[in-house]
């Protein structure tokens, strides 16, 4: 199908190409380059004045960096992206200079890296760039060398080896300023703003898992060399501004983590930068209810509320009701912070798989301080006292009786849970077409009585058959893959696609997803040696999970075990 659409197109653009200068092909190549992580709109058009030359190298190019652009679209066009990309490669194809297509074939795998890397296929990424990497060395293009070394550091940092990823990214630096010549102005600085953005975040979050200040100290220095470099790139100044103003959180400097903060909200004020203004106002109402002055606080934290988008900023939305329950109990307002209290706690039963840094501390403080219940334990302290010397020898009877309980329950688990994962392994050895998943429903999921509902055997199938072409395209491993998405991906409605799925699949359609998704996640970690090299979290987002903590709690349902252990097991299997 891909080369009828060739021919096609070849016919069509045989008729309109044009000779197009090397000159004018390295301007188009660079706006495309300025333009790829800010303006899509401005990127594509200088694909298609590329796409309008009749040169294979430059087609190769413009189609290749085509399908990277449909796979940073707000919901990535895969379809558009392999395409194109598949487009390019019969465009590598026709060029028959050896050192030009060696040429255009690093450029090529550079988008390929990118591509695989926007879709969570971190091993497949990196192989690309090192390839695109090697290529570009080879016919000397320092500056795609340089990109592609950074492109790699990212993924280094991703799986969390940061002092590895900070070093490559200060080599590229140094690189960068000696090939400084080779730079447009406006593409020179852009690649140092960028070099610096990702130090600084290396940094910060190399510092959220070791604890040294000096870490903060060099992240402050790069986010602020970032600010510097991003002159007109407002969108990236505002990021390492904002980012700048953690830092100052983070080492308690709250005065200059406001200012650095409301000096942010100017300029996304001054550029209708609507999700930001609101992210700002939470972090201007934390800043302000840290130095106690909850007046202010409050005003931030209202306006978090009044202007909220609730699909885009959820842990802003939810924390600031905490803070007002807070605030209110500070004012000695019970009704007002019991209120505020009910609603985060709402809030945070819809979020919790989006909480991060704060959910371990907010779920603590939820646990002991209800406003309500602390009133009543007050009033009962006395009471509480004299019974509380009884109630202790009876707690220190139960929890001895209740460990001897776990110690036996916990014994008999690992045995079931060690001959479960051993047939699993055997099992996709053995690459059977199916593997046998937990009978347990999801009791919050709505199943569809089969008798409520009738279709008839032709659409049904038509379903199921486009249900497996998405399988068969690791369509699940996006991290929006749910019954919504996919309904619309395949041009039916949820009511249709629910029903199939119970009818066919003897299960509820997140079950289907998390299967697909874990089976694939153990699959890669049976076959795939630098898959287990993965933390928890890269291996959760690259299936197409949110965060470690659901994807291990999905895993260890259907194993027995954590991740984890599970590759343990695997790898102590391979040396015996």
């Amino acid at each position: 199908m891909n080369k009828i659409l060739f021919l096609i197109f070849f016919v069509v653009q045989a008729v309109v190409a044009q000779k197009l200068s090397n000159d004018d092909f390295l301007k188009y190549q660079d706006k495309v380059s300025f333009h790829i992580n800010g303006n899509l709109d401005s990127a594509f058009y200088y694909v298609n004045k590329i796409k309008l030359s009749k040169e294979a190298e430059q087609l190769t190019y413009a189609f290749a960096s085509e399908a990277y652009l449909y796979q940073l679209k707000e919901y990535s066009d895969t379809l558009n992206s392999n395409n194109s990309f598949e487009t390019s490669l019969l465009y590598l194809d026709k060029i028959n200079a050896p050192f030009v297509k060696k040429k255009a074939k690093s450029k090529l795998l550079n988008f390929k890296g990118l591509i695989n890397w926007k879709r969570k296929k971190l091993s497949d990424a990196i192989n690309a760039y090192k390839e695109a990497k090697r290529l570009a060395i080879e016919v000397d293009d320092k500056v795609l060398a340089v990109k592609c070394s950074n492109n790699m550091a990212l993924i280094l940092a991703q799986v969390g080896n940061f002092e590895l990823a900070i070093k490559s990214v200060k080599e590229s630096d140094s690189i960068t300023d000696k090939i400084k010549y080779l730079y447009e102005k406006e593409s020179f600085l852009k690649a140092k703003s960028s070099v610096y953005m990702k130090l600084g975040s290396f940094y910060e979050a190399y510092y959220s898992v070791n604890k040294k200040p000096t870490l903060l100290d060099s992240s402050e220095l790069y986010y602020k060399k970032t600010i510097i470099y991003s002159k007109n790139l407002l969108d990236r100044k505002l990021k390492a501004q904002i980012n700048l103003g953690n830092i100052y959180v983070k080492k308690s400097d709250l005065i200059s983590a406001e200012k650095q903060y409301l000096a942010s909200l100017v300029l996304a004020q001054q550029n209708n930068f609507t999700t930001p203004i609101t992210t700002l106002y939470y972090n201007l109402g934390y800043v302000n209810y840290g130095k106690r002055k909850y007046d202010k606080a409050l005003i931030y934290f209202n306006k978090v509320d009044s202007l909220s988008n609730h699909e885009t900023n959820k842990i802003e939305l939810t924390n600031s009701m905490y803070y007002l329950a807070k605030i209110h109990n500070e004012y000695d307002d019970y009704g007002k912070a019991e209120k505020y209290l009910a609603i985060y706690k709402d809030k945070f039963k819809e979020n919790e798989n989006l909480i991060a840094e704060e959910t371990l501390k907010v779920n603590n403080i939820i646990a002991n301080a209800e406003i309500k219940e602390d009133l009543n334990i007050l009033k009962n302290e006395i009471k509480q006292k004299k019974s509380l010397l009884l109630f202790s020898k009876v707690l220190i009877v139960s929890i001895f009786c209740g460990l001897i309980y776990f110690l036996y329950k916990n014994y008999k688990a690992k045995k079931a849970a060690h001959i479960k994962v051993n047939k699993l392994i055997e099992e996709f050895k053995q690459k059977k077409d199916s593997i046998v998943v937990n009978d347990e429903k999801d009791s919050e999921e709505v199943v569809i009585n089969n008798n409520s509902l009738s279709i008839d055997e032709e659409k049904e199938n038509e379903i199921v058959a486009k249900l497996i072409q998405l399988e068969k395209a690791n369509y699940f491993l996006r991290e929006d893959f749910n019954l919504q998405s996919t309904a619309k991906k395949i041009k039916t409605n949820t009511t249709y696609l629910s029903y199939v799925v119970n009818k066919r699949f003897e299960k509820s359609f997140s079950e289907y997803s998390n299967e697909l998704k874990i089976n694939y996640a153990i699959e890669q970690m049976i076959t795939n040696a630098t898959f287990r090299k993965y933390s928890t979290q890269a291996i959760a987002e690259t299936v197409g999970f949110k965060n470690a903590v659901s994807f291990a709690k999905s895993f260890n349902k259907r194993t027995g075990v954590t991740p984890v252990q599970f590759i343990k097991k695997i790898e102590k299997d391979e040396l015996v």
